[in-house]
């Protein structure tokens, strides 16, 4: 989801001891003396609840800086005080720590007035109240989408996280029955109103946390529980834990979120300072999206690197090993993808010397356990810009690993792809990232600017140089093609193209043949052949890029009138022959029905066709030629037909040019009008009797 709501609920039960202690070394107030004392401080359910929200923000953060936004509150018995709310410039740790610092040590004592035995109640539902509007406001990418006109509302689903102290199952019914009837009355207030600055509520998932403290008084008997719906519009999950086990749970719940995996590196070599410079192996845990070990549970290796240390069963991570770094540009180039990691223990010593490492500039390579003397490097851990980031390495096969040939693709084999001319196409497209302000609608979206100047680029590319004349003869064209596709010309440019086409004008007026490179497909074409593919196509190059500008329609007529004078525009074109639906020639069927009337007259019988009748000779007026036939010859057959079928093709059209032609087809696509003398004076008595 993309919202997500923390409240810290501070009541009478918050102040209570949860068992975990920080102990502090206190040593002699003289200089000389060596003495020393520890003392232990306890923390409160307080703390640990600020402690663990803090991890969760932060992991949230780290890995979804732009796709997920949170709001963090925190309430007591006598205030309701944001941490930080739905901006941009909100959406960082540092501002949660210093909201949490502003709001202070919370007030446990409940409220004058409140009921005997129900004031611990109060901040809850306080709490609940605010969360529920805080998730109706807009956050700024909602605030764009709503704001540009013709656009639909975006849905509005989210999650609200409670952490508080309840007693019994009695208080969580009562939460989830408030939460119900709040979200109800927020839409109705938005419809009534029609609020432009809240959105309705489409879904709200509660996860209530209530924490306790070991001690026997402070012990409920909730009971946890999955995921339920409880109306149309909210569901609900309960969990109740020790306050000392909730940092590791809160851990859980983020990875379940936001489907997120941990990756425990091992044998990290790191030098130990108090045992004389020797080295020992570390580990570290990463926290990451699940996709990333996607390609590696799905080998024959995914089950040796799943590890269920913990008692949890649903917490099983993936274990790495540390590969030494040798050279990682290969490996690089074969990642198939790359996602964001955050150390699970900012505070560690092994992790802080490895994230170090890693901004420095180096990658680490990770293998996957071994199971026999095979070394399968899996992901490549690696910063870009400050930021860690686990690449994927297919662990089979590499993608790109032995490409195949470009010859032996589609169409046979073909080798005078333009490769190179495509590495440039792909240079001068290539994508960037952008700062996109959030908070406002762009008149067009970066993607949409790459995509037309993409169209621009290919409205004219040849894939093959066998294709195209233009892109081959680069010393009689000189620059000209890269001009034509310019978005705006100037007038020196213009100028220089005009130069180009009369040059070329010229050289063909002087019979002077273009230097075709040896080996292309035109090079066996006539002279004239070349430069009226050239002429053509330079016309079509134009005319595509003619609405660019004013200058490139004025190029575009110039080269019209020069190729209206060129002489080899100006010869005859030859004409295919045109084939029957048989698939061949008329001249060819002719000649092979001519062979078989020759066959019949030797053999002292009549002609085929049964009649006298010629129908090469016939012109009564009204006759029309068959539509499949070229100059007035008949559709017969081709060299490979039987007798049986010539001699049926030739009845057929005999048949058809025996009748006149009926004469509402010689008027085209004309209404004829039909029976005209059927109301005239003669025949309408005659209807009137009927």
């Amino acid at each position: 989801m993309e919202k997500t709501v923390i409240v810290l609920a501070a009541n009478s039960l918050s102040s209570c001891e949860c068992g975990q202690g920080i102990t502090f070394e206190v040593t002699g107030a003289s200089r000389g003396s060596k003495s020393s004392a520890s003392k232990t401080v306890t923390k409160t359910i307080w703390s640990c609840s600020v402690e663990a929200v803090l991890e969760y923000c932060r992991i949230v953060f780290d890995l979804f800086p732009d796709q997920c936004q949170m709001c963090v509150a925190a309430v007591d018995e006598a205030k309701c005080q944001p941490v930080n709310s739905w901006r941009d410039e909100d959406q960082e740790i540092v501002k949660v720590q210093n909201g949490f610092q502003k709001f202070g040590v919370p007030s446990f004592l409940p409220a004058q007035g409140a009921p005997v035995g129900r004031g611990h109640m109060n901040p809850c539902l306080q709490g609940l109240q605010y969360a529920v509007r805080c998730l109706a406001q807009l956050t700024a990418t909602q605030y764009a989408v709503t704001s540009c006109p013709g656009m639909a509302p975006p849905t509005n689903r989210g999650r609200i996280i409670f952490i508080c102290s309840l007693k019994n199952e009695a208080d969580v019914r009562e939460m989830e029955k408030v939460i119900v009837s709040m979200v109800k009355a927020e839409n109705q207030d938005i419809k009534s109103k029609h609020d432009v600055a809240r959105l309705l509520i489409d879904h709200c998932q509660l996860t209530l946390i209530n924490v306790h403290s070991p001690p026997s008084t402070l012990q409920t008997d909730i009971k946890d529980s999955p995921l339920t719906q409880i109306s149309p519009q909210v569901s609900s999950a309960i969990y109740s834990f020790p306050a000392k086990l909730l940092l590791e749970k809160c851990l859980h719940l983020v990875k379940v979120h936001f489907n997120l995996k941990t990756t425990i590196v091992t044998g990290i070599p790191m030098k130990e300072e108090q045992s004389g410079g020797n080295s020992a192996n570390y580990d570290v845990q990463l926290i990451h999206l699940a996709e990333a070990h996607r390609d590696t549970l799905r080998s024959s290796y995914g089950l040796s690197v799943i590890s269920s240390t913990k008692k949890d069963s649903s917490t099983k991570d993936v274990v790495l090993k540390w590969s030494t770094p040798k050279s990682s540009s290969l490996e690089l180039q074969r990642c198939t993808s790359a996602y964001r990691v955050t150390p699970s223990d900012v505070t560690s010593r092994p992790t802080i010397c490895l994230i170090n490492f890693v901004l420095s500039g180096k990658a680490v390579l990770l293998e996957q356990p071994r199971k026999s003397t095979t070394k399968i490097i899996s992901h490549v851990l690696t910063s870009h810009s400050g930021v860690i980031f686990l690449h994927c390495i297919p662990s089979t096969r590499p993608h790109l690993d032995d490409p195949p040939s470009i010859s032996e693709g589609w169409g046979g084999r073909i080798t005078d792809y333009r490769i190179s001319d495509f590495s440039e196409l792909v240079k001068e497209n290539s994508l960037a990232p952008t700062p996109v302000d959030r908070t406002k609608i762009p008149k067009v979206y970066p993607e949409q600017i790459a995509l037309s100047k993409l169209e621009h680029a290919t409205r004219h590319w040849p894939m093959v140089y066998a294709d195209t004349l233009i892109y081959t003869l680069t010393q009689e064209l000189d620059c000209l093609p890269a001009l034509i596709k310019q978005e705006t010309m100037s007038d020196p440019q213009l100028e220089q193209c005009r130069q180009v086409i009369t040059q070329l004008y010229e050289k063909e007026k002087a019979n002077e043949p273009l230097s075709i490179p040896t080996g292309g497909r035109n090079k066996g074409v006539k002279r004239d052949e070349q430069y009226r593919s050239l002429w053509s196509e330079l016309e079509d190059l134009a005319h595509m890029y003619s609405s660019n500008s004013e200058r490139h329609r004025h190029l575009l007529e110039f080269l019209l009138q020069m190729t209206s004078r060129c002489p080899s525009m100006q010869l005859p074109r030859k004409t295919p022959p045109v084939k029957t639906e048989n698939g061949s020639t008329a001249a060819e069927s002719s000649s092979n029905w001519r062979d078989v009337e020759k066959h019949s007259n030797d053999r002292g019988g009549r002609s085929v066709n049964g009649s006298d009748y010629k129908w090469n000779t016939r012109t009564q007026e009204g006759h029309r030629p068959h539509p499949l036939v070229d100059g007035g010859l008949p559709t017969l057959a081709k060299p490979g037909d039987s007798l049986l079928s010539m001699w049926t093709n030739r009845k057929r059209v005999a048949a058809d040019g025996c009748h006149q032609e009926f004469a509402g087809r010689s008027y085209g696509e004309s209404k004829i009008e039909l029976y005209k003398n059927l109301r005239t004076s003669n025949v309408a008595p005659l209807l009137d009797h009927e």
